[in-house]
């Protein structure tokens, strides 16, 4: 059996793993939901800050840090720091992992 998507609006898929661990809290999947509007589907990379995270699942940006440190800890993310030639910060790349 074949399934067609027949919808018109942008929509993301996560994983079931994420969807069913208890690990995680609810703004955690939120937060990687967030991250998956803004990746690559071919790559699995997002570059979003902080801030922009924080705008679209609707909480600081210090919630933010705490689920992005612990969805690479539980292994859903991995963040690479990412810096200008003159050393300023740019939006970390994130990749979405296969778990």
């Amino acid at each position: 059996m074949e399934i067609f998507d027949q919808r018109k609006t942008r929509f993301v898929i996560v994983p079931r793993s994420l969807v069913t661990d208890q690990g995680v809290t609810y703004r955690d999947k939120a937060v990687y939901m967030a991250l998956c509007l803004y990746a690559n589907n071919t790559t699995k990379q997002a570059r979003p800050s902080t801030q922009t995270i924080a705008d679209v699942v609707g909480c600081s940006r210090r919630s933010i840090f705490e689920s992005l440190k612990r969805l690479e800890d539980c292994g859903y993310v991995k963040r690479k720091t990412r810096r200008a030639r003159n050393g300023n910060q740019l939006a970390n790349t994130y990749y979405l992992l296969d778990k």
